[in-house]
């Protein structure tokens, strides 16, 4: 009889639990395991913040698991999906290529995964802490913020280095922070430059409360304790958004030069795609942790949605339930493959500790509840114990041991980092670039509007020149000519960018003829500005009123609705060149003009398509409190003739319209021409 295959899916507790009970329970003959986990090792989550903390070396909290299961084939190939119902398994082989296996039974054990878009900016701007390497690029970050702050003479630069902002208060939120807290306050002693007022470790969390896991007693003394060593508690505070200065909650701003999101996941790809009931996010199961309808596959750890028969209640997303899970659901496949019935999944939790910081914490055990310093050393005895081998727990209980006599290790290990492309969000009033920077980065706006200031000996505060948005780009112009900004860039509204590093730019604006021919148009176009480079010109316009030089929208306005047919009447009626959008008479929506429309007839569009199909949507606008310098640079940034005048960019009520040949007359007018030329008369506007 051939052996059964046995495919577990994910490294996790649950998923390494299982594998070694059932490497204990079936012979060599009897089975063939395999467990597949992108990384080739077990990451004993608990300890991340540890490792944060410098209070663990980074390879202490993680183990080989050819190593912790010898007698399981162990791959590291991706699972991209599963067919239940044909009993296989697709994957990405080390070709790239897809490749299936079939099974006889599979176990689905590979939890969630991080997902920090939960929050706009998130994701851009914060660290998650979900895997080693989270983990080592957060406490590297650490140690060079306060090498940085040591150097910086700036006092509100250096507080904003030494601010730490950690969202989410969880058992991970609540470890991290104390961590941070004990690692930076620890080693002040070793800076000469820094001081304990200039540290700030800020714990926001969404509820009344800290580790609602934990009784009342026990979290009123974490918040308490967390404080006295420094840590700021915001409760009852939701993060709205993040950005580069720190994050917004209603109402308050928190400025944190190092934001760490313990908050947010998603359902793994693989699992989203399987054909089988699910509830937010999780797929359910039968009480034996078979999947609904299902014979032969099994779903556990935190991507399971699984009835604990003990109180009737789902099982929460924590490290022992997963253990519990995976080592029933083993012994329940052993039974199937016996011939025998299966049991259901209960469990009594056995206790809850958590690390606070300052050797300190917080746990119940067995109905048992302790605090300090003993709750402490239980959480630390209790962590060691459950570290999947003796060399981990030597090694992990050593280190322990040296820090109580010791300081933390200090080394911040860099590493050259290859450049990439990344995205980031910016909120009203940051500053994206500042003048006098050295070049770094290469922007393209993705949504949203920037504004260009340029401070002056006679205007140091800085004076708002242009403004950019959409598909504009900006941060060429350093790069190329290797000098300092000329100009700072600050969001007007909220910004989503894309950043290309310098060498990224660099090797792209080389090789791609399109992108160096906008480039090079661009900045051709921006040094080239008449305004710009005449005193007098940039004078006039900072006198003019953008007001003065608004004339009325062209009509009728059309609809997104009408047709192609029904616009081209409308031009053929009607001398204007251009016509603006709008579904309901006052939103401007788009715009149409002649070439538009010649360009669209001669594409095919046909005669009943739709305005909102074809017509440019959001264009480029002015505000009607915009001054005339900004409608200047608008005008020679896009080379338009003409530009629609709105309200204020968020209701964008149509005002009217401004054109270029106005403003140029208006110039002419009261500014004398160069030396030795004269002006020609210009007919009327």
């Amino acid at each position: 009889m051939p052996a059964k295959r046995i495919v577990i899916i994910g490294g996790g507790f649950g998923g390494v639990k299982c594998a070694q009970t059932l490497s204990s329970h079936l012979r060599g003959g009897d089975a063939e395991l395999v467990l597949f986990n992108k990384e080739n090792h077990l990451v004993f989550s608990p300890l991340l913040a540890d490792a944060v903390g410098s209070s663990l070396n980074l390879l202490d909290v993680i183990v080989p698991l050819r190593q912790l299961l010898p007698a399981v084939q162990c791959r590291t190939e991706e699972v991209k999906g599963i067919d239940l119902n044909a009993s296989r398994i697709e994957y990405e082989s080390h070709d790239g290529q897809p490749r299936h296996l079939d099974y006889d039974h599979v176990v689905i054990a590979c939890g969630n995964i991080s997902n920090l878009n939960v929050v706009p900016g998130m994701a851009d701007h914060a660290f998650p802490l979900k895997t080693v390497g989270d983990a080592a690029v957060l406490r590297t970050h650490i140690l060079s913020s306060m090498e940085k702050a040591e150097v910086c003479d700036d006092p509100v630069k250096r507080r904003w280095y030494l601010s730490f902002v950690v969202v989410g208060g969880g058992y991970s939120g609540v470890e991290t922070a104390g961590e941070i807290n004990d690692l930076v306050r620890s080693s002040l002693r070793f800076y000469a430059h820094l001081r304990d007022d200039d540290v700030s470790v800020t714990l926001i969390h969404s509820r009344d409360q800290l580790l609602p896991e934990i009784s009342p007693q026990l979290r009123e003394f974490a918040r308490k304790k967390m404080e006295k060593a420094g840590v700021t508690m915001k409760l009852n505070a939701r993060v709205m958004l993040a950005t580069g200065e720190g994050v917004g909650l209603k109402g308050d701003f928190v400025r944190g030069g190092t934001i760490v999101c313990t908050i947010g996941s998603t359902i793994a790809p693989v699992v989203d795609r399987l054909d089988t009931p699910k509830e937010k996010g999780r797929v359910l199961t039968e009480p034996d942790m078979r999947l609904r309808g299902r014979t032969n596959a099994w779903a556990i750890g935190d991507c399971a949605n699984i009835l604990n028969g003990h109180d009737g209640q789902p099982s929460p997303p924590t490290g022992q339930f997963a253990e519990r899970q995976g080592r029933q659901c083993a012994d329940n496949i052993v039974r199937v493959l016996a011939g025998e019935a299966t049991r259901p999944f209960a469990f009594k939790v056995l206790g809850q500790l958590c690390s606070i910081g300052g050797h300190s914490a917080v746990a119940e055990m067995m109905g048992v509840k302790l605090s300090g310093f003993l709750a402490w050393f239980a959480w630390r005895g209790v962590y060691l114990f459950k570290l999947p081998s003796w060399s981990r727990r030597v090694q992990v209980g050593f280190d322990w041991a040296w820090l109580l006599i010791f300081p933390r290790d200090l080394s911040c290990i860099k590493t050259d980092v290859t450049e990439r492309v990344t995205h980031a969000h910016y909120e009203p009033g940051d500053y994206i670039i500042k003048q006098g920077e050295p070049p770094s980065g290469f922007y393209v706006i993705e949504q949203g509007e920037v504004e260009i200031v340029r401070a002056t000996p006679e205007q140091p505060g800085g004076e708002i020149i242009a403004t950019l948005g959409p598909g504009n780009f900006f941060g060429e112009a350093a790069l190329i000519n290797n000098r300092p900004r000329v100009a700072s860039v600050r969001a007007r509204t909220p910004v989503e960018v894309v950043v290309m590093g310098r060498n990224v730019f660099t090797t792209i604006s080389k090789s791609l003829a399109p992108l160096r021919a906008a480039l090079t148009a661009a900045i051709t176009r921006r040094s080239s500005s008449t305004w710009q480079e005449r005193p007098a010109v940039l004078a006039a316009l900072r006198e003019f009123s953008l007001r003065d030089f608004i004339e009325p929208a062209p009509t009728p306005l059309l609809k997104p609705t009408d047709t192609l047919y029904d616009v081209t009447h409308q031009f053929a009626r009607h001398p204007s060149d251009f016509f603006y959008v709008s579904p309901d008479g006052a939103r401007l929506e788009g715009l149409i003009t002649l070439t538009d429309l010649l360009r669209a007839q001669s594409n095919g569009v046909k005669p009943e398509t739709p305005l909102g199909d074809f017509m440019m949507k959001n264009p480029t606008v002015l505000a009607a409190t915009d001054s005339t310098l900004i409608a200047a640079s608008a005008f020679n940034e896009h080379g338009y003739k003409t530009l629609p005048v709105v309200a204020d960019k968020t209701s964008r009520r149509i005002v009217g319209v401004v054109r270029v040949r106005r403003l140029i007359a208006r110039v002419l007018e009261v500014v004398p021409p160069p030396t030795g030329l004269t002006a020609p008369p210009m007919p009327p506007a």
